[in-house]
């Protein structure tokens, strides 16, 4: 072999090693500074309890935040909207004991360049800011599924500002407020009701009619423990989760892994198969598995209500016309504080632990590119934390080529 081709091809190895390991680097960084806002807000914004009549500063504060946050997150794009979607409605805090209140939705609309079309394929992402008035709860429940679901909109931003990515369907990321669970079974509707009969609706009726490709809801999505015993299951689980139950009890009763809430008659539209395929596509070691509870009604059971109660549920019982709609969540006092902490008393911040952090970026990330898939037209790369990106991929590729070429 010619000295002029040894050299040639020790250049191209020393060139695509070091794109690949800059990419890999970048990724690195980019999610160090996500898990960073992450610490940051969950610190400053969603360590306190933000119960609604109990917690009134804290749940006034944590308003405002998440308002500031948007403004920021929302500088220099186009074609996007916020706006507050007043209500007023009952809260139960005690068994049947209701109380008056007021609420308020935080709506931010990111139209598409289908909007307006019938072609036009409508995504929601949601969390409740409210929360119950444990300290020890409030930063997992639902502090956690609000920050997941402003790094989302953070990054689809930056995609369309700095990687000058076509948005091609529109997305409403929704801080829903006062969440369903208040009702305790009373009648009262909370701000994800509000959401789908108020303004949602409005938004499916306009001519002409657009297409709904879902929610996803975000609740509780941090709480990582992979102590075996440290996930309890509600009763009756084994009944209506069975192959759910079967992989929890393999798993040794782990609370390593996330729940996705489906239910049965929606199945046919996927969305819960595309975004677990996205999900086991980031998650590549496996350390936080994604196990699917599917809603059927004729295996009833009070494990079942258990996830009847969150912001998913306005969507399937829309007007007799169910939306398709995913509830993302690690069973929240299923697997509580008790059982984080073991037997030492913690406060909230205490919670923010390296596993439970990258969790809660493992949300981001899979959302990321479940929006890159059915929303964006984005000729740049997808990066994602372990993975180095597809140019430096490209370019490994091109370079092997030529020097077979060459040769």
């Amino acid at each position: 072999m010619a000295r002029w081709q040894l050299f040639l091809i020790a250049t191209i190895a020393f060139y695509t090693t070091d794109g690949q390991a800059k990419s890999a680097a970048s990724s690195r960084s980019i999610a160090s500074e996500r898990i960073g806002r992450y610490k940051s807000l969950l610190t400053e914004h969603f360590a306190l309890p933000r119960h609604p009549y109990l917690n009134e500063v804290n749940w006034i504060k944590a308003r405002s935040a998440i308002v500031e946050e948007f403004q920021k997150i929302l500088h220099n794009v186009p074609n996007v909207t916020m706006e507050i979607q007043d209500f007023q409605t009952e809260i139960s805090f005690v068994p049947n004991l209701s109380t008056d209140i007021k609420g308020q939705n935080i709506i931010v609309t990111f139209s598409g360049k289908n909007r307006g079309k019938a072609t036009d394929e409508i995504l929601v992402i949601g969390a409740h800011y409210d929360s119950e008035a444990s300290p020890l709860i409030s930063i997992d429940d639902n502090g956690s599924g609000v920050v997941a679901m402003l790094e989302v909109a953070r990054g689809l931003a930056d995609a369309i500002v700095k990687r000058k990515a076509i948005l091609l369907n529109t997305i409403m990321f929704v801080a829903f407020d006062i969440q369903n669970e208040f009702s305790d079974g009373l009648g009262q509707t909370g701000g994800s009701d509000f959401f789908v009969k108020e303004k949602l609706a409005t938004i499916l009726d306009e001519q002409p009619k657009p297409g709904f490709l879902g929610a996803i809801v975000l609740d509780s999505v941090m709480n990582y423990n992979s102590s075996a015993g440290s996930q309890v299951l509600p009763s009756g689980f084994d009944k209506s989760f069975p192959e759910a139950f079967g992989q929890v009890q393999v798993n040794m009763y782990k609370g390593n892994y996330l729940n996705l809430v489906t239910k049965e008659r929606l199945r046919s539209l996927q969305l819960d198969y595309v975004i677990a395929q996205e999900w086991n596509k980031t998650d590549t070691q496996g350390q936080f598995p994604l196990i699917q509870l599917e809603i059927r009604r004729t295996a009833a059971s009070p494990a079942l209500f258990e996830f009847l109660k969150q912001d998913h549920v306005p969507f399937w019982n829309h007007n007799n016309n169910p939306l398709p709609a995913v509830l993302l969540t690690d069973t929240s006092k299923w697997r509580g504080v008790q059982r984080m902490c073991g037997l030492e008393v913690c406060n909230s911040t205490s919670l923010l632990t390296v596993d439970r952090l990258n969790m809660l970026d493992q949300v981001v990330v899979t959302l990321d590119r479940f929006i890159s898939i059915s929303h964006l037209n984005d000729s740049a790369a997808i990066e994602t934390g372990s993975g180095t990106s597809t140019y430096a991929s490209l370019s490994a590729t091109f370079l092997t080529v030529l020097v077979a070429y060459l040769l």
